[in-house]
């Protein structure tokens, strides 16, 4: 039997967010509801979830020694009837902890990031627009080819100019203000 190896995410049908958050999980594909169509996602490289997974582990430690929220990887934000993204690493500061609910999160999360995968264009462009109409505050975009991370902050409904951050570089995000990250020392 032979693997499909999916080089672009894959439309598969309409359905709204309440259906698809009732869609039991899977632990073969990645599936997300862009835009009311659900969509297979290409599985993650193990560079990209070894990079994921530490800079979570930085992040988490920063976040929970400072009582700030809570991390989430992977996991189902609800933006409305039609968006329903599982963006790689999402941070829910503590005064929206309310939203975090039993299979997903509901309403705009205060930090998402992507790492970037097979097809670029889903979160350069689909997500980019998606988080932004829907009050996300922060989005990180990180490109494990370039070695480089792109900062957006929201203001007035849409992100300014990404701040680049070379992976040769400390990385001090805006949203916690003292932390300086190591690129380059999350990298596999």
């Amino acid at each position: 039997m032979s693997v499909v190896q999916l080089k672009k995410p894959l439309v598969l049908f309409p359905m709204t967010s309440d259906q698809f958050c009732a869609l039991p999980p899977s632990d073969t594909v990645k599936l997300e509801l862009l835009d009311g169509e659900v969509v297979v996602m290409t599985r993650p490289t193990p560079w990209h979830q070894y990079f994921l997974l530490q800079l979570a582990i930085v992040l988490g430690s920063w976040v929970k020694q400072r009582s700030l929220g809570r991390l989430f990887p992977d996991t189902l934000v609800k933006l409305n009837g039609d968006w329903t993204p599982a963006p790689d690493l999402v941070f829910v500061a503590r005064r929206h902890l309310k939203r975090v609910k039993e299979k997903r999160i509901e309403g705009p999360v205060d930090l998402a990031v992507e790492i970037l995968s097979s097809d670029p264009e889903v979160d350069r462009e689909t997500k980019f627009k998606a988080y932004a109409r829907h009050g996300v505050k922060w989005y990180w975009i990180v490109d494990l080819k370039q070695r480089v991370l792109e900062e957006y902050e929201l203001t007035h409904k849409t992100y300014g100019e990404p701040r680049l951050v070379a992976f040769d570089e400390p990385f001090q995000p805006k949203l916690f203000p003292g932390l300086s990250i190591d690129l380059a020392s999350l990298e596999w």
